[in-house]
């Protein structure tokens, strides 16, 4: 397929492509536009992580272990790795169709979160806020 990428990162950039699609003759068969947001950065990554652990925290300083939590079978203790496997991975996958973290864009890691988020406020009064930069 032949054609111009642009990738956009400034208001300007922005417009500027706007201009040059309606300069465009659509021409017998149009053409195509395909716009995709890039990967979740590291920052993110980072912030996931420690979301997973501040998240197995707070559920377990609020009493809720994975048995009162997801499962009825065993007295366990969160941890990180349990809130990403048995959270957020669910969740993931079921809003994205997404298997692997490393997949995910930008947006789609703030849409799991506000999903796990609402739902564990609303079925078990726990909140956690999801950290801005990897240490806060």
């Amino acid at each position: 397929m032949n054609g111009t990428h642009w990738h956009i990162t400034t208001e300007k950039q922005r417009k500027n492509l706007i201009a040059e699609l309606l300069e465009q003759d659509i021409g017998e068969h149009g053409f195509l536009v395909k716009i995709e947001t890039g990967k979740r950065t590291s920052v993110q990554n980072d912030s996931m992580h420690l979301y997973f652990r501040l998240l197995a925290e707070t559920l377990c300083e609020a009493g809720l272990d994975i048995r009162r939590t997801l499962k009825q079978d065993f007295d366990i203790p969160w941890t990180e790795k349990s809130v990403k496997e048995l959270i957020w991975l669910p969740v993931m996958t079921a809003l994205t169709g997404k298997t692997s973290t490393t997949k995910l864009d930008r947006k789609e890691v703030g849409e799991i979160f506000d999903v796990i988020n609402r739902h564990l406020a609303e079925t078990h009064a726990v909140m956690c806020s999801f950290p801005n930069k990897f240490g806060d």
